[in-house]
C-alpha cells in the first residue's frame, strides 16, 4: 500500500538541504517511484490483456466449434432427406416403368388380335363373294368372248327420261328445300305408271309400268299420305318405305327381294335421302351398303334383270346458289360422285321463285351441257312441269320477289297444314322441353324434319327480307 508524504516532513527537509539538493533529491525519488511503478503497471495491463484474449479466444474457438457442429447436423440431414427423394423417385420410376409395360404388352395383344381378325375378315370375303355373287372362274375377256359368242348387243334403255338410263347408278343433287323429293316422287310415279303425266322434260321414251322401290328417310308414312293419298294408294308397281329408321340392310333386304319378283323387267331403286343415310349409318356401314349395292346391280345386269339405283344427295351448305355444282358441292364422301354414272343437279332459277334449274354433273350420254327449266304445275299433289331450255346464267336467287310470306305458302308448291305461328309454337315448346318431337308427329302428324325446315326457311327469308 502506497505510503502518503507528511508535508510538514518535506518543508523542513527541504531547509536543512537548501533548495537545489531538494529537488535534486525530489527528482531522484520520482524517478525511483517511476522506474518501480510503470513496470508493475505495464506487468498488471498485460496479465489482464493476455486473460482477456485468452477469453475471446476460447469464446471463438467456441463458436467455430458450434457453427461446425451446426453445419454438419444440417449436411447429414441434408444428405438424409436427398437419398430418400431418390428412393422414392427410383420407386415412382419403377412403377410408372411397369405400367408402361403393362400398357405396351396390352397394346400388342390388341393389335395381334386386330390382325387375326382381319385376317379372318379377309378370308371370310375371298370365299364368300358380296351379296351371293357368284363368279365361275376368272372373267372371260373380249376376244374370248367373241369367240365363243358370248358379246350380245346392248339392251340398255332409256327410262323414261334421257337422262334415267337402265343399270345405271345415278346421283341427284340440290340444296336443302328445293324440291329434291318432289321431284324424285314424281319419277317414281311415272315409272311406275309407265306414262307422265306432267312432262319433265322434252322427251319421254315409252316404257311399259315397271317396278319402283322407294326409300324414303325424310318423310314419314302420315306426311306420306297426307301429300299423296289417293293418287299412289292404288299403284302396285311402287313399293314405298318411309321415316328415318331405315338402315342399309334394309334396303339391300329390300331390293334382293323385289328384284327377286321382278324377273326381266329389272327394278329401280330410289334413296331419298343418300345423305341421311350416309350420316347415321357411318363409313363403315356404308362402304359395305355401295359394295353391296353395286353387286347386285352387276349380278342384275348379267342375269337380264337390271337394277337402276337413283340416290338423292344434299348440297353442301358452304355452296353458292350462283355457282355451277361440281363434286365439291355434294355433302359426304367424294367417292359417291366419282362412282355414280349418271349425276344430276336441282336448284332454285333467277326467273322465279317457282322455277328450278335442272342440269348435269356428269351425264355418260347425252349432252351434258343440256340444261332444263321447271316450275311448279300447281297440280293437287305437288309436281313439276318443263318450261323449256337454259343455261348456267340461269341458276341462282329468284330476281323477283319471293312468293312465300313468313306464313304459308300462297305460290305453287306443297301447302302446309299449319301456320308458321303454329310451326314456330311447336318448335318452342320442344327448345324448352316441354315436349319431344316424337310427341309432335304423334299429335299433330308433323315430323322433326318438317318443323326444322320450316323454322330455317322462315329465319332465311327474315334475314333476306327483314
Amino acid at each position: 500500500m502506497m505510503k502518503i508524504l507528511d508535508p510538514v516532513r518535506i518543508i523542513e527537509t527541504i531547509g536543512k538541504l537548501g533548495a537545489g539538493k531538494s529537488i535534486k533529491y525530489a527528482f531522484i525519488g520520482s524517478g525511483c517511484i517511476l522506474a518501480v511503478v510503470v513496470p508493475v503497471c505495464y506487468a498488471v495491463t498485460s496479465v489482464k490483456s493476455h486473460g482477456k484474449g485468452k477469453e475471446r479466444n476460447n469464446a471463438s474457438e467456441n463458436r467455430q466449434g458450434e457453427i461446425k457442429c451446426t453445419s454438419e447436423c444440417k449436411m447429414q440431414e441434408e444428405d438424409r432427406e436427398h437419398a430418400h427423394r431418390m428412393e422414392e423417385n427410383e420407386q415412382v420410376h419403377e412403377h410408372h416403368m411397369k405400367e408402361i409395360e403393362i400398357k405396351k404388352n396390352a397394346d400388342i395383344e390388341i393389335l395381334e388380335k386386330r390382325t387375326e381378325l382381319r385376317k379372318e375378315r379377309d378370308a371370310a370375303k375371298a370365299s364368300q363373294p358380296l351379296v351371293d355373287l357368284h363368279m365361275d372362274g376368272m372373267p372371260e375377256s373380249y376376244h374370248e368372248a367373241l369367240k365363243n359368242g358370248t358379246v350380245h348387243v346392248s339392251g340398255e334403255r332409256n327410262l323414261g327420261f334421257s337422262w334415267l338410263r337402265e343399270g345405271y347408278d345415278t346421283g341427284l343433287v340440290g340444296p336443302t328445300d328445293c324440291g329434291k323429293s318432289v321431284f324424285v316422287m314424281q319419277v317414281a310415279m311415272a315409272l311406275a305408271r309407265g306414262r307422265c303425266d306432267v312432262n319433265l322434260s322434252s322427251e319421254w321414251h315409252d316404257i311399259p309400268p315397271m317396278p319402283v322401290v322407294m326409300f324414303s328417310l325424310e318423310q314419314s308414312n302420315h306426311e306420306i299420305r297426307e301429300y299423296y293419298g289417293s293418287v299412289i294408294d292404288n299403284l302396285s308397281t311402287l313399293k314405298l318405305y318411309a321415316g328415318s329408321r331405315i338402315t342399309p340392310a334394309h334396303i339391300i333386304t329390300v331390293i334382293k327381294k323385289e328384284m327377286e319378283k321382278a324377273g326381266g323387267s329389272g327394278v329401280v331403286a330410289i334413296i331419298d335421302n343418300y345423305t341421311k343415310l350416309e350420316e347415321r349409318a357411318g363409313v363403315k356401314a356404308m362402304r359395305q351398303f355401295c359394295a353391296d349395292l353395286d353387286c347386285l346391280r352387276q349380278q342384275g345386269l348379267e342375269k337380264g334383270s337390271p337394277l337402276t339405283p337413283l340416290k338423292v344427295y344434299h348440297a353442301r351448305s358452304d355452296w353458292k346458289l350462283s355457282s355451277p355444282l361440281t363434286p365439291a358441292s355434294v355433302r359426304g364422301d367424294k367417292k359417291n360422285v366419282c362412282f355414280t354414272n349418271n349425276f344430276l343437279y336441282l336448284t332454285y332459277c333467277k326467273q322465279g321463285s317457282d322455277k328450278r334449274v335442272l342440269g348435269f354433273m356428269k351425264l355418260k350420254h347425252g349432252n351434258k351441257e343440256a340444261v332444263s327449266i321447271l316450275e311448279f304445275a300447281g297440280t293437287k299433289i305437288d309436281q313439276f312441269r318443263y318450261v323449256g331450255k337454259g343455261g348456267s346464267n340461269d341458276l341462282g336467287e329468284p330476281t323477283e320477289p319471293s312468293e312465300e310470306s313468313g306464313d304459308n305458302k300462297v305460290g305453287p308448291g306443297r301447302k302446309s297444314k299449319y301456320s308458321l305461328e303454329e310451326i314456330m309454337g311447336f318448335y318452342n315448346k320442344v327448345q324448352a322441353k316441354e315436349c319431344t318431337y316424337k310427341d309432335i308427329e304423334r299429335n299433330y302428324g308433323i315430323s322433326r324434319s318438317a318443323i326444322r325446315k320450316r323454322v330455317y326457311r322462315a329465319r332465311i327469308a327474315h334475314d333476306v327480307h327483314g
